[in-house]
């Protein structure tokens, strides 16, 4: 059977047979790996299993064996024959009203190739560690599309603007502006305590254990150079808030470093002390040159509460 695949974009059709299944590809998956083509596709294949089926040709592309680093060029015909139970293709999770509200809600830009999605707090990014679904797989059905991907993360505690690519080429695209920096991310950050001078930056060193991330002075290996800086919005008696400035991105990069700086994030359970509903931390600004997006949001109104309750 032939049909047209309305819902995994970049697949002109599918032929189906009772266990074989043919994609024919389009701009959207070109230039792919085979493998993470493979792995975007299907549920329950480890990427072990599918080297192993390439290897064995029950993964094939225009009927020959190929490896996994193959880069799949527009019109080739990716042929899959999985083992039983493995051919299942990913499916949509169902959103319910209120799921809906919320992911309706909290869009604040979107287009044909990028959306931007202002996270609560408190909310997953992925399913995974007791989640069956987080932010990520909701969008995918909001936006009916297997392709959507968020080019960055936050915590699940962080709140603020996270960047969604809906195609594989704007992923790859923007993930490039991302690693070569020419993306602007700035976070609303609550602090217990006062810095020394109204703006300073952190050069160190971090490095991920096995528990948590810490922070050097000198390099060594596994760790890596993370760059922020941070400047003071307003005070209050015991607390600050401040505005950080991501040079680097690495994972808890601006929640260690402040920690480290004694001034813990209020709400950081992790690096710091205090026990809240929630961490406040915000992303509140976003710069895309390349595609001429910049978004900017207020404070939140209960980071302007907390700061003068204390």
């Amino acid at each position: 059977m032939v049909y047209f695949d309305e819902v995994n974009r970049g697949i002109v059709s599918v032929v189906k047979g009772d266990e074989k299944m043919d994609y024919k590809i389009t701009e959207e998956y070109g230039n792919t790996r085979v493998d993470k083509f493979v792995r975007k596709k299907y549920e329950g294949v480890k990427l072990g299993e599918i080297f192993k089926y390439l290897r064995t040709k029950k993964i094939k592309v225009n009927g020959k064996k190929v490896e996994g680093k193959y880069r799949l060029q527009v019109g080739d015909v990716v042929n899959v024959f999985l083992r039983d139970g493995a051919t299942k293709e990913k499916e949509f999770i169902k959103l319910s009203e209120k799921e809906m509200k919320y992911i309706k809600d909290g869009i604040v830009f979107e287009d044909d190739r990028v959306l931007i999605f202002d996270k609560k707090p408190n909310m997953v990014m992925h399913k995974g560690s007791g989640h069956d679904y987080g932010l990520s797989e909701m969008l995918k059905t909001y936006t009916n599309n297997m392709n959507f991907t968020f080019v960055n993360r936050i915590d699940k505690a962080t709140s603020g603007m996270i960047i969604g690519a809906k195609t594989l080429p704007v992923t790859r695209e923007l993930s490039e502006e991302i690693r070569e920096r020419r993306v602007e991310k700035k976070y609303y950050i609550l602090v217990d305590g006062k810095p020394k001078q109204n703006k300073f930056t952190v050069n160190s060193y971090l490095k991920k254990t096995e528990t948590k991330v810490v922070e050097l002075d000198e390099w060594e290996e596994g760790a890596k150079e993370s760059i922020s800086y941070f400047k003071t919005i307003t005070n209050g008696k015991n607390r600050t808030l401040l505005e950080g400035l991501l040079g680097t991105g690495r994972t808890h990069q601006l929640r260690v470093q402040l920690a480290n700086e004694k001034m813990p994030i209020v709400g950081d359970m992790k690096y710091g002390v205090s026990k809240e509903s929630m961490m406040y931390l915000y992303s509140y600004y976003v710069n895309i040159p390349k595609y001429n997006i910049e978004i900017e949001r207020e404070i939140p109104e209960v980071f302007l509460t907390k700061l003068k309750s204390n």
